[in-house]
């Protein structure tokens, strides 16, 4: 990881994006969950196979970007986070935070998800993600490393319940990926097809009285975009938490469907089984 970080960290971000893509490409040729991808593609856009095969071709290419885009991360500067954020987003986080009870920030695997928390902690704002732990020791070793030195708290999401709380508490940012599969979760609609989905931050949002802010990071011609939605209320105590995850989980995919070629499709999303 130190020797891909020396090659590829200093690279622009034009040729970052070439060789991501160069990555992705052969991702592609490998067939690296290409079946489950497809599938999901067809099912989820209702598009068919040659179509799916194109887009699917070009969601290798983004995450080959995603990749070699995180070996730049350490060369992030204060001004030029705050740069890639724009003022006005930072004034609506900011005033979010005025508000007393913390952020919660959902987000999901879509353009560059760790791009967005880095940025954020280097423009100063107090961030906390919820992560979990990658298999592949080195890797895990350099992602949780990366995104620490840029300020990032990171919680585990399981066994930092107390912790998240207390972040929120000190006003603080914490966000959450909320587009992977969760066996404990509750069944709400993705793309149509029931999902199970974590219900944590929902429950977070109730006990909290933290808005949730939906926020994603996607990919430009010449740079990023950070695209806000609007912040959602959990905090009534009569507000269902399955209803609020799927306000949560259709906000996901509102986003996904805007820029369907920078979501994670070769994840197992939907496990359900099927009426």
């Amino acid at each position: 990881m130190r020797l891909l970080a020396l090659l590829l960290g200093g690279l622009s971000l034009r040729a970052a994006r070439r060789v991501g893509a160069f990555f992705g490409a052969l991702l592609w040729l490998a067939r690296i969950r290409r079946r489950v991808a497809l599938e999901n593609l067809q099912r989820a856009l209702d598009i068919d196979a040659s179509d799916a095969r194109r887009l699917l071709y070009q969601v290798y290419r983004q995450l080959g970007c995603a990749a070699v885009e995180f070996f730049r991360i350490p060369r992030l500067s204060g001004d030029d986070a705050r740069q890639l954020l724009g003022d006005d987003s930072l004034a609506r986080l900011e005033a979010l935070r005025r508000e007393g009870n913390g952020v919660l920030v959902l987000s999901a695997h879509l353009g560059n998800w760790d791009l967005l928390a880095c940025a954020a902690a280097r423009a100063g704002l107090p961030v906390n993600v919820i992560t979990r732990t990658i298999k592949r020791r080195g890797i895990n070793d350099y992602w949780m490393r990366t995104r620490g030195s840029c300020g990032v708290q990171l919680l585990e999401a399981a066994g930092s319940a107390r912790r998240i709380v207390a972040a929120l508490r000190r006003n603080e940012l914490v966000a959450v990926v909320l587009d992977q599969h969760d066996p404990d979760g509750v069944a709400v609609p993705f793309f149509g097809r029931l999902a199970a989905t974590s219900a944590s931050l929902a429950r977070l949002a109730r006990l909290s009285g933290a808005p949730v802010l939906p926020a994603f990071l996607v990919r430009t011609d010449d740079g990023f975009r950070l695209e806000l939605g609007e912040a959602l209320d959990v905090s009534r105590a009569d507000d269902d938490i399955e209803l609020a995850t799927a306000r949560f989980t259709a906000a996901i995919e509102q986003a996904v469907r805007e820029h369907p070629e920078q979501w994670l499709w070769l994840h197992r999303r939907w496990k359900l089984p099927e009426p």
